[in-house]
């Protein structure tokens, strides 16, 4: 009879929706290292929560962990043997409150959640070292780097020449969180822009709708909630100027050079906010341009880019291969061997899907809920879900 040290270990992560960090920052590693025959994984929900998948992993990740019933998972898994992780590629203690998160994260019940997770956890993920500097210098607790891989599969942009015809499409791919400093820090420079060179530009704006935009008669696309499907649809709007401007403060230096990679791996030439995570892997110049969040300092970077169609294309051309050779699946694997070792070398007890003691169900995510938010907007939530199933 074979036991547990001989099979390949079990890793299961667990996060509340399909969301780009679980996609990208665990899934696609780990998946990565299943084919390649290092683990055994599976993604799972935290809100539709299955036994059988706890039951069956030596170690859980908790993918930005704060909920009560990830907090009830990552509890029930130390009580079982498993080790638990937990994944964080954002500072989410100082979410800012125009972010849409910050709903949930501001609450003290989350704040609550993250903290006793962060604390209990056997490994602490994080996708920079100024996020992992700033959790040591908080809590004492001890992060390791998991470099986020570029965007998979590779896509090729389609040739958009013949669609958008000569017109140069300057866009920002994002979320609708950004919009409010899209308004502060472009819109002075991006009218210039377009009132300088009229109908040779086209702005898009894809996930995130500054007030502007109407104005200048930019295309303005809606959010995507499916990864794939948002990120298929990026690649065929034929960008040629990528626009990446990020406030100057701690809690985005916390974050990952995301915009690079998505930027990077669609061949985009971009252009980047010099105090912002993703001017410490761009190389300006010859992978992107860098500049202060100055507004003229952007709008001349803009027209830069518009005017030299040559530079434009050697951005575009070296920040693809830059993208690949440093953040694919192949140049990253090695890290990410190391900095999960902890977690492949463990093996748990078996565990019987019987043997696992977790409220589930409806009526405990709505007292969850109930618990975050209050009676009012727990209502609220219920009835507009109730109203989105009946059509």
């Amino acid at each position: 009879m074979s036991s547990a040290a001989d099979r390949l270990p079990r890793i299961a992560a667990f996060s509340e929706l399909r969301i780009p960090s679980a996609i990208l920052g665990v899934d696609q590693i780990f998946e990565f290292l299943a084919a390649t025959g290092i683990c055994e994984f599976r993604a799972s929900s935290s809100l539709e929560f299955r036994p059988e998948d706890l039951a069956w992993a030596d170690s859980i990740i908790l993918v930005r962990g704060a909920s009560q019933q990830e907090s009830r998972i990552q509890k029930e898994a130390l009580r079982l043997g498993k080790r638990t992780a937990i994944y964080l590629d954002d500072d989410l203690e100082n979410v800012p409150s125009t972010a849409s998160s910050a709903l949930f994260f501001h609450t003290a019940t989350a704040q609550k959640g993250l903290l006793s997770i962060l604390k209990g956890a056997d490994l602490t993920l994080v996708t920079n070292e100024f996020l992992g500097h700033s959790l040591e210098k908080r809590h004492g607790v001890q992060a390791t780097v998991l470099r986020q891989p570029r965007p998979a599969p590779p896509i090729t942009p389609p040739q958009a020449a013949s669609e958008y015809g000569n017109t140069i499409r300057i866009g920002f791919l994002g979320s609708f969180d950004h919009h409010a400093f899209l308004e502060e820090l472009l819109e002075k420079p991006v009218r210039k822009v377009q009132e300088k060179f009229g109908q040779q530009v086209r702005f898009v704006f894809c996930g995130s709708a500054p007030a502007f935009a109407a104005a200048i008669g930019a295309e303005v696309i809606p959010y995507e909630m499916d990864f794939h499907a948002w990120r298929q649809r990026a690649a065929g709007l034929g960008i040629d100027i990528g626009l990446a401007p990020l406030p100057s403060a701690d809690f985005h230096r916390a974050k990952y050079w995301n915009k690079y990679l998505e930027y990077g791996s669609l061949g985009i030439p971009g252009i980047y906010s010099e105090d912002s995570p993703n001017a410490t892997v761009v190389r300006s110049e010859q992978t992107g341009l860098i500049v202060p969040n100055e507004p003229e300092a952007w709008g001349n970077a803009i027209e830069r880019l518009i005017r030299d169609e040559g530079f434009r294309a050697d951005l575009g051309r070296a920040a693809a291969q830059d993208v690949e050779s440093r953040f694919s699946e192949k140049a990253l694997a090695s890290q990410w061997r190391d900095a999960v070792q902890p977690l492949l070398a463990h093996r748990a007890p078996a565990t019987e899907t019987s043997a696992i003691r977790i409220a589930q169900g409806p009526w405990q995510h709505w007292r969850d809920r109930y618990a975050l938010y209050g009676a009012r907007r727990t209502i609220a939530m219920l009835r507009r879900r109730l109203q989105r199933r009946r059509g």
